[in-house]
């Protein structure tokens, strides 16, 4: 079977434009306000950001400080209430079609085969059924889900289910992955097998990934970049570039001082954006 390139693009069968040159997504004093019982409130205020093309960014920061938020303004499923988000150097309208959203939760249709739910974007989109086919069974490779195309949901493991929904949302070829703790329900041992299995997926396309977690280790195991969040309102309040080789191996970044450096350093920030932390 030939390889269908799933790096660069922008939706099924468009390629990568100049865009590429600049960042993959832009923030421009990005605000939120939502409506209530007991009046407005902003979720989100003033974030100025850059997501550089090709970078593995980590969303981390209390509940309720925006993460979400900022996440569906980038899928084009929010809209600012002030300034702007701009998408590979084009200011975002609507819904954006050059991302795959992945969630905590799976939602694979029970009445549909793997084949069939990781397909399901392509057959929206009218791909011919040959080339449809072919990307489907290259991503189910990918994910490491080969042999499975035929079974339903029902008759599938936790784990192979979580990386059915990766799949779903590669297969799309978008040239960024939203991804919104998608391992946060997995028990420890699962979640650490998911993430050094999305570590070896983005190593191998590079694709733009932007992950929100509540857990520091598993942002610093996969990151370029952590973002933290400080709530009421929602904001960043840093930004930190993480420095560590990789391959990465968590066991083995827990010995090292600049993972113990990183850690303390973002875990006081985390303790005193909390809102325990905030109102006392």
């Amino acid at each position: 079977m030939s390889k269908i390139p799933l790096t660069g693009t922008a939706g099924p069968g468009k390629t990568a434009t100049s865009a590429e040159k600049g960042p993959e997504f832009s923030f421009q004093k990005v605000s939120r306000k939502f409506r209530s019982g007991d009046g407005e409130f902003t979720a989100l205020e003033s974030v100025d950001l850059d997501i550089e093309s090709g970078s593995f960014v980590c969303f981390i920061g209390p509940s309720g400080c925006g993460k979400t938020t900022l996440l569906n303004m980038s899928a084009g499923l929010l809209a600012p209430s002030e300034g702007a988000v701009y998408f590979r150097g084009k200011r975002l309208n609507g819904v954006n079609t050059g991302v795959g959203f992945i969630t905590q939760h799976d939602n694979l249709l029970p009445w549909r085969t793997l084949e069939k739910n990781v397909g399901i974007a392509l057959e929206i989109e009218k791909v011919p059924r040959k080339e449809r086919r072919q990307r489907v069974a290259e991503v189910i490779e990918l994910v490491g889900l080969k042999g499975f195309a035929q079974r339903y949901p029902s008759q599938l493991s936790g784990g192979m289910q979580k990386r059915a929904s990766l799949a779903r949302g590669l297969v799309y070829n978008p040239s960024t992955l939203l991804m919104d703790e998608p391992f946060g329900a997995l028990d420890a041992q699962l979640r650490f097998t998911m993430q050094k299995e999305l570590l070896r997926i983005w190593e191998r396309d590079r694709k733009t990934i932007i992950f929100v977690t509540h857990d520091l280790d598993e942002a610093l195991l996969l990151a370029d970049k952590v973002v933290v969040f400080g709530t009421r309102p929602g904001r960043v309040v840093h930004v930190e570039d993480v420095p560590l080789e990789r391959p990465r191996d968590l066991a083995e970044l827990r010995l090292s001082p600049v993972y113990g450096e990183l850690w303390e350093r973002l875990w006081k920030l985390l303790d005193h954006s909390s809102p325990a932390k905030e109102t006392s």
